[in-house]
């Protein structure tokens, strides 16, 4: 065949199917070094790349972030971290007293490490993603008021440093308002507490009870619960009609409690000394009664 016969057959045939040139394009061979392609994370600390190929130490990466042909990519999110300290402060306890191991912390955020723990005296590292976050540990005893830091919850930021750590103390302090009764003859303990240790008229008073065995101390499975609270008992003891003048008293009834502990809530709406009578039933032991007293102030 000449060359203007193959020439023309060329001409020809490209006229016809000039779609022949493109798909034939990708199966011409590379004879140039490959290209290797720069890549990084954002807002990433490291960056992990497994090549596509290695040509005579020559490595070639895809420029995006998708995984192709065994290509791999691996970026590692910035960490924060949190430091949580949880104190106990037993100052007038003598029995039942708890502390720091007895407690297990939970703190909810970006993937935290670790993210539920049983601290001890040290402190706690915990390691967590840029975002919002909390920190939460479930009270164990009513006779604990509980306060937490403000950066025990928040937004934190991505930056691993020592310096930017952010700092949760929580605080546990026993209340030295507890008053307890014994009822000798039936072996029961009652305890009473209430928060905030100086209660205000008009705020919400929380009043909080533990009934327990009063030599082995263990809780007691309660049947029936019922609290009556004299209003001001100053006055009233001034009053004749104290018995029968139904405004003095409030009444609770159909309480429950579990393991012997149980709270009720109640905002007192006069100053002065008030009176809070309990009557309960346990189960396979006789009815105790007990009787205790809490200040009511009126608000500077």
């Amino acid at each position: 065949m000449n060359m203007t016969f193959s020439a023309c057959l060329c001409m020809i045939i490209l006229s016809m199917f000039p779609f022949v040139l493109q798909l034939g394009t990708p199966v011409n061979i590379i004879t140039t070094p490959p290209l290797v392609y720069a890549q990084s994370c954002v807002n990433s600390s490291s960056t992990t790349l497994k090549p596509l190929l290695n040509t005579g130490g020559l490595y070639i990466f895809h420029p995006t972030n998708e995984r192709s042909m065994g290509q791999e990519k691996i970026c590692s999110t910035p960490r924060a971290q949190l430091i949580i300290i949880n104190h106990f402060n037993n100052t007038g306890c003598s029995t039942g007293c708890l502390s720091a191991s007895n407690s297990t912390i939970t703190v909810l955020g970006n993937n935290p490490k670790p993210i539920a723990f049983k601290v001890s005296t040290r402190d706690t590292t915990v390691t967590l993603g840029p975002g919002h976050y909390t920190v939460d540990e479930p009270r164990l005893s009513v006779f604990y008021g509980q306060v937490l830091a403000p950066d025990c919850s928040g937004i934190i930021s991505a930056d691993a440093s020592p310096s930017a750590a952010k700092k949760c103390i929580i605080i546990n302090s026993y209340s030295n308002n507890v008053q307890t009764w014994l009822d000798k003859i039936n072996n029961i303990k009652i305890q009473f507490g209430y928060s905030p240790p100086y209660p205000f008229v008009g705020n919400v008073t929380q009043l909080n009870f533990k009934v327990s065995s009063a030599n082995t101390s263990k809780d007691l499975d309660l049947t029936h619960i019922h609290i009556a609270v004299i209003k001001n008992v100053t006055a009233n003891f001034n009053n004749s009609n104290t018995i029968n003048n139904k405004n003095y008293f409030v009444t609770f009834d159909n309480l429950t409690a579990s393991h012997g502990i149980f709270s009720l809530k109640y905002q007192f709406l006069q100053e002065g000394a008030h009176q809070v009578i309990i009557k309960i039933a346990a189960r396979d032991s006789e009815v105790a009664l007990a009787s205790f007293d809490i200040p009511i102030l009126l608000p500077e």
